[in-house]
């Protein structure tokens, strides 16, 4: 299984963060950094790097708290330190290449780039922080993968060194080589790749799917299939995702959109029986190629039919009735989902408690569909109204949310209805009010907006 709307969970790690005061806080390194400077003052001071990474904007708060004197002080002295925004569609970006970013995280690396220590929960900017600095030190001393690769890099191929690498790719969550896995595998016996922990670590190193690697991994088909459906969900989800990122990083490095539909077959198949998500997760890889890459006129026409068909036509209650189904391996088909009255009922008492997920989730895509409306044909009246539609239920499912009012005033702007987009921008203004600069923002937009020079 893969969670697939990866544009929502963009927030969600650091959702405790943001309920702070924006108090003002000690920054000791400013807000967007460039990584490659970062990278390249690292080597030339023989210092590791101490960064805070985000796909956030100017307003992120990297730590829960003010940063200690103590910390301030270490940051200084000891550390090339900076905060690195990564923006989503920069994907040929340094840290897109080797890390599947999808939450802030603090990484520590040494002077080359090469992580020593990846922290992905909210962290103090008192004590933890300056213990969290302090166990650097130790770790820089041990068995890094900075030394390992190092050892690689000169042509060192022990089964035991390549091993420790793959192991530090899965605990970094960094994109695997997939010479250095070949260069494993090769080394596997039989007897071996018929091994069910043999081949669950091969699978959780993160093989491009369909890849020779992925294939001679699952050597003995019958036998993953069998074994592999034993296993606790999480961790089926884990491998499951690490083939997914891996194959969608690849195809986007080679321009290979068949590959994107081959991965979305592959998360297609995780979702069986859950049509509903499996459908999502098809349409979405090809989807997000065809953004990234820019190609306007294909990711129009399957943007309006993918936001339209996985997200405005769908009732929260029923997708949350169907993973309901899922999770308590319930049988049901396209057609066909029955619950006795006894599932019925605990359905009925858990349904309430979710519905907020479901319609946060829900919300926050067909805005970002909406807002990927305004980015690639904000002149098309058509596909405009289109967006105005997804937007109209967002706000249904969430009246109070700045953000949300401001998405359907651009879309308002676009097709003339200007006092209508006047209206939805001032509301916007009103519910930013407890932030000052994404408020002011707003402001300025209600003045282009009533100036007609937006």
């Amino acid at each position: 299984m893969i969670h697939f709307k990866l544009q929502s969970v963009v927030f969600i790690f650091w959702c405790l963060v943001l309920v702070y005061p924006a108090v003002a806080q000690r920054h000791t390194f400013s807000q967007k950094e460039d990584y490659s400077q970062l990278l390249e003052r690292a080597a030339k001071e023989n210092k590791p790097m101490f960064l805070v990474i985000h796909q956030r904007d100017d307003q992120f708060i990297p730590f829960r708290g003010s940063v200690s004197k103590t910390a301030e002080d270490i940051l200084n002295t000891q550390f090339v330190s900076g905060i690195v925004q990564v923006d989503r569609d920069e994907f040929d970006h340094p840290l897109q290449r080797v890390f599947y970013l999808n939450k802030p995280m603090y990484l520590v690396t040494d002077k080359d780039g090469i992580p020593i220590l990846r922290v992905d929960r909210a962290v103090d900017g008192g004590a933890e922080l300056e213990r969290l600095l302090d166990s650097v030190n130790t770790l820089a001393k041990a068995e890094t993968l900075g030394k390992l690769t190092a050892q690689y890099r000169k042509g060192m191929r022990q089964q035991s060194l390549l091993n420790k690498i793959l192991r530090y790719n899965q605990t970094f969550d960094q994109y695997t080589d997939q010479q250095l896995l070949s260069d494993y595998m090769a080394q596997l016996t039989i007897e071996q790749l018929n091994n069910f922990e043999t081949v669950i670590f091969l699978l959780s190193c993160g093989p491009v799917y369909n890849s020779k690697s992925y294939l001679l991994a699952r050597t003995n088909n019958k036998m993953v299939d069998s074994l592999y459906s034993s296993l606790p969900l999480p961790v089926r989800k884990k491998i499951n995702n690490r083939i997914i990122q891996r194959t969608f990083r690849e195809s986007l490095d080679q321009k290979n959109f068949s590959l994107a539909q081959e991965v979305g077959y592959f998360a297609y198949t995780t979702w069986t029986p859950n049509h509903l998500r499996a459908s999502n997760s098809q349409a979405f890889y090809p989807l997000e190629y065809k953004r990234l890459m820019k190609d306007s006129l294909s990711y129009v026409q399957m943007a309006r039919n993918y936001y339209d068909q996985s997200f405005y036509r769908v009732d929260p209650d029923s997708l949350s009735r169907i993973d309901f189904a899922q999770d308590r391996q319930i049988k049901f088909s396209r057609s066909r989902l029955l619950l006795d009255s006894a599932q019925n009922a605990e359905f009925k008492s858990l349904v309430g408690k979710g519905r907020k997920y479901y319609q946060d989730d829900q919300a926050t895509n067909l805005n970002y569909g909406a807002q990927q409306i305004l980015a690639f044909e904000k002149n098309n009246t058509e596909v405009i109204f289109d967006a105005i539609r997804w937007q109209k239920k967002t706000i249904d499912l969430k009246p109070d949310v700045a953000v949300f009012r401001y998405t359907m005033a651009l879309l308002l702007y676009r097709v003339g209805f200007y006092a209508q987009a006047e209206a939805e921008q001032q509301k916007a203004v009103t519910l930013s009010k407890t932030n000052k600069l994404y408020h002011k923002k707003m402001q300025s937009i209600l003045k282009q907006i009533q100036s007609r020079s937006l």
